[in-house]
């Protein structure tokens, strides 16, 4: 190491300090140098050494190399600082970093398979001419690719058809290798993609139209399949239900505390367990819930009690959650905090109002977040948790849990909770059977069940 570390560091907080003076043969090249900068910077302006502003990183570190060694510096050795202004300059940084060029678009000799069929390949060009995104010419091509690989096995026909959509969709579901079978709606998504060639090259569209009909038909059956769901959900139940999600809460939340409050896995941490924790009081659907703003929908009273209300973006439906559980309510002072100290949390929430309460910016993030977030936390997508909180009320009281679950759930009209009011009946005949027969069992003469024989008179 060169240099007097005690004069590179004569900034530095003096535990920090000492700490780094007696690991020095470990310290990484040029991490004394940054720190000591940091630290002179931060001094210079008199900031928070407990939170040392984003201007300080600027000024110490210019390249991101060398601000990340900083980041790592300051977790090893001053792990009590909070680092949270860092993002936005990591942000920056990340934002420097070069574009990846763009790869030239496949050409046909480039994208030509050799188990396309020859008509197929024909039809090529014409697709790859019509005006539609990258990616969606990308996935048509896969889908085509897969079909083609049916076909070049024989099972299924290369002419554009009924028949031909008929086979396609009966080998991609019951393949003869199982490590080849699909989904029904992916099988749909398939043959799309061959309906999507055929169409750009002048195919009848009889042909095409009969094949949406197959397509059409499977994706009928995605929608009719609900066992996946059944199995997520007494998977989730064996592990314990909401007893587990709890749990999970607790263990992400541990986790993060762990981890540096200016990483992406800190973030993403948290992210996790204050979604579970807010569909743990209520569970909105996915759609509203990632369009929250923090002092509109979702709102923080000055006693810390956190309250949400929103209109349905489904129904159009106004519903609300009301004062949110104490547990919770920490939970999303510990998210909007983002690494601050808990001081700051007043003031850090009149710097968010308006802002997105996923993104803490004016954009929402992708509608999907909430179903990735809770399958990562707890395996199973956020609307199940819907499911799940209606089947605790339908066992709690069955009698009346139709319309709780509609008030809970949000449903606008009657015909949007048909199944559950469906099961709440049958579960509240079951129960009022259940308590029929106990009375049944109660008002029978216990000596009706069993005659007594009698006794022969005594003969002389």
């Amino acid at each position: 190491m060169r240099g007097n570390l005690n004069m590179i560091l004569k900034d530095a907080p003096a535990a920090v300090r000492r700490e780094m003076i007696e690991d020095a043969p470990n310290l990484a090249p040029g991490a004394a140098h940054v720190m000591g900068r940091f630290w002179t910077e931060v001094r210079a302006h008199r900031s928070n050494l407990s939170m040392p502003p984003a201007e300080a990183y600027r000024a110490a570190a210019g390249s991101e190399s060398t601000f990340r060694c900083l980041l790592r510096v300051l977790a090893k050795y001053a792990p009590h600082v909070s680092t949270a202004p860092a993002r936005a300059v990591s942000d920056e940084w990340y934002a420097r970093r070069p574009k990846p060029t763009a790869k030239p678009e496949k050409t046909m000799e480039m994208s030509s398979r050799a188990t396309w069929p020859y008509s197929w390949r024909r039809m090529k060009p014409a697709l790859e001419a019509v005006p539609i995104g990258c990616s969606s010419r990308t996935r048509y091509l896969a889908s085509i690719d897969r079909c083609a690989a049916v076909v070049a096995e024989g099972l299924a026909s290369d002419a554009h058809g009924f028949v031909a959509a008929c086979e396609l969709a009966e080998a991609f579901l019951f393949h003869p290798d199982t490590s080849r079978r699909v989904k029904a709606v992916t099988a749909a998504n398939y043959i799309e993609g061959l309906i999507a060639l055929g169409a750009s090259g002048n195919v009848a569209e009889a042909s095409l139209t009969a094949m949406r009909v197959i397509t059409q038909d499977l994706r009928d059956q995605a929608e009719l399949c609900e066992k996946n769901k059944h199995e997520r959900l007494s998977g989730l139940m064996e592990r314990g239900g909401y007893g587990h999600v709890a749990d999970r809460i607790g263990e992400l939340r541990n986790r993060a505390n762990d981890l540096p409050s200016h990483s992406a896995a800190w973030r993403r941490c948290m992210q996790q367990t204050v979604v579970c924790a807010v569909i743990l009081n209520k569970p909105p659907r996915k759609g509203d819930l990632v369009s929250w703003r923090l002092g509109y929908e979702i709102v923080r009273d000055v006693d810390g009690t956190w309250r949400a209300e929103w209109e349905q973006e489904k129904t159009g439906r106004a519903t609300e959650m009301g004062p949110i559980w104490p547990e919770i309510c920490d939970i999303l002072d510990e998210w909007i905090l983002d690494g601050r100290p808990d001081r700051l949390v007043h003031i850090r929430y009149q710097e968010l109002l308006g802002k997105n309460w996923l993104t803490f910016e004016d954009r929402a993030p992708y509608r999907n977040l909430p179903t990735g977030l809770t399958k990562a936390a707890i395996g199973v997508p956020s609307h199940d948790l819907r499911t799940l909180a209606a089947d605790y009320m339908r066992r709690h009281d069955p009698a009346h849990a139709a319309d709780v679950i509609a008030t809970h759930l949000g449903h606008g009209t009657r015909k949007a909770g048909e199944a559950y009011r469906a099961e709440c009946d049958g579960a509240a005949a079951q129960a009022i059977w259940a308590e029929t027969r106990k009375i049944i069992a109660k008002q029978s003469d216990p000596r009706g069940s069993r005659k007594t024989p009698r006794r022969c008179p005594a003969h002389g």
